[in-house]
């Protein structure tokens, strides 16, 4: 495996950016690539092969650096501190209240801005042995070793941004793994009780980017229960088992059945926007989802040590959002979220996104690619 870095200029300002802005080349043993930016931490191409050996890019995107600093849709992004919705935007800590941006109606969505998906990281390469080092040092047992160098961001989401408390370091480390899977790695210390509780926002064409609608591909969950929104599509304490439900895919299902439902759950988002409660979460590497395209041959299994997986199937997807000549439409990608549950800071009953000062905390996000 091998990695190279570049520069990934601006357009507009080509010079603006230039000791801030970067895209690393990560190829696997095997010929897998994934290209990662600077900007947002954010997966800009991801080229996996079919069952016949023919390579293509799997992941929607923007044009360049400029359109991604106008993106509000996150494209390829790891978000953060805290992914997902926040009832009324405001939580406690130890007895403290802290108010965060009101971004999404009364609530708020994957934290504001700055944030990790709006923010330049620093990149370095690191060995085989230096990513082997940090996944043993993350705890989560049943990751496989890395198949070569890797690339390492770091940040450092500064005291109140976004209302957020704590001067948050957060590292996340991109590495191809022997098994074929694509590694999401992510560490964060805080000098502050805070919010930890990151995603990765990548949209997904196994068909390739631009190969039009997912809702013929198949989707399978390991899940028997989502859990539910309110009015304001935030989560609240309630669960609802899957069974007799179009949430239940437990077994290979059309994803149009998610897009396609009358659920009022899946009304009030155009389609399915749903937290599943990943079955037998205990803290390791667990599976939690696969999706497979019938015509390419492409399947892509998940696996995270988190306790959900929130399902969108780029219900909104539109206007400017492309990545070539013609600009994405609804339901033309499937993003599998392994995430903390949504609002879960505010919902005791729900495994607690809350680090304390000076613990060092770690997450994983794997997407292992095969073919039928």
């Amino acid at each position: 495996m091998s990695v190279t870095k570049e520069s990934y200029p601006s357009k507009s300002n080509p010079s603006g950016y230039e000791d801030l802005s970067y895209k690393f080349v990560i190829k696997s043993s095997d010929g897998k690539e994934v290209s990662v930016i600077t900007y947002g931490a954010r997966i800009e191409t991801l080229s996996v092969p079919d069952s016949k050996g023919n390579m293509a890019d799997i992941m929607l995107g923007m044009r360049g650096l400029d359109e991604y600093m106008r993106d509000g849709g996150n494209h390829g992004a790891v978000v953060g501190r805290s992914a997902n919705r926040i009832r009324h935007a405001r939580f406690s800590i130890d007895g403290i209240e802290y108010k965060v941006t009101q971004n999404d109606g009364e609530n708020n969505l994957h934290s504001g801005n700055p944030a990790f998906q709006n923010m330049f990281w620093k990149g370095e390469i690191i060995s085989k042995d230096e990513t082997d080092n940090c996944i043993e040092a993350s705890g989560i047992a049943g990751i496989p070793e890395a198949d070569g160098e890797s690339v390492e961001l770091t940040c450092l989401s500064e005291d109140g941004a976004c209302g957020f408390p704590g001067n948050l370091e957060a590292t996340v480390i991109y590495s191809w793994l022997v098994d074929g899977t694509l590694l999401i790695l992510y560490r964060a210390v805080s000098d502050k009780a805070t919010v930890f509780a990151p995603t990765h926002h990548a949209y997904f064409n196994l068909g390739g980017h631009n190969s039009g609608s997912v809702e013929t591909d198949l989707i399978m969950i390991n899940s028997d229960r989502v859990t539910l929104k309110d009015e304001t599509n935030c989560n609240c304490e309630k669960y609802m088992d899957v069974e007799g439900t179009d949430f239940d895919v437990r077994k290979d299902t059309f994803i149009s059945q998610l897009t396609t439902s009358d659920d009022p759950q899946m009304v009030m988002s155009r389609g399915i926007d749903q937290n599943y409660c990943i079955n037998g979460y205990n803290g390791s590497y667990n599976f939690a989802a696969c999706v497979t395209d019938p015509d390419s041959g492409r399947v892509m299994e998940v696996y995270t040590d988190m306790p959900g997986i929130h399902i969108y199937a780029g219900n909104h997807l539109g206007g400017t959002d492309q990545k070539g000549d013609i600009p994405y439409k609804p339901y033309d990608a499937i993003c599998l979220e392994a995430q903390m549950y949504p609002n879960s800071v505010n919902i005791p009953e729900f495994v607690s996104p809350v680090i304390r000062a000076g613990e060092v905390k770690y997450h994983a996000c794997g997407y292992k690619f095969g073919i039928v």
